[in-house]
């Protein structure tokens, strides 16, 4: 009776051990697609990143032409200026730009 138990027990455990087989199998091919497909989104938004550097870099190589402008005295440039730091916007020259 006690071999007649084992026998009865052993298919449900061997099909419950596949099934967690199979799930885990099948989570791990959807998790490395999804890493490739992260990977390659990544890969495409490089050109915009590196763009938007540059813009930045631009933008802020302006901005401290305009305070170095305004520091002369250039009234127009001061104009500028203080209606950026009425926004909240403040400009340092003297900053290092990021390579």
């Amino acid at each position: 009776m006690n071999e007649q138990k084992q026998d009865s027990l052993f298919l449900p455990v061997l099909l419950i051990a596949l099934a967690v087989v199979i799930w885990s199998t099948f989570q791990a091919s959807q998790l490395f697609e999804e890493r490739a497909s992260l990977a390659k989104l990544r890969t495409s938004q490089d050109t915009t990143y590196q763009n938007a550097q540059k813009m930045r870099a631009q933008l802020d190589a302006l901005a401290a032409g305009t305070q170095k402008l305004a520091s002369a005295g250039n009234k127009n440039a001061q104009t500028v200026v203080n209606a950026l730091q009425q926004r909240g916007i403040t400009i340092n020259p003297e900053a290092k730009k990021p390579q």
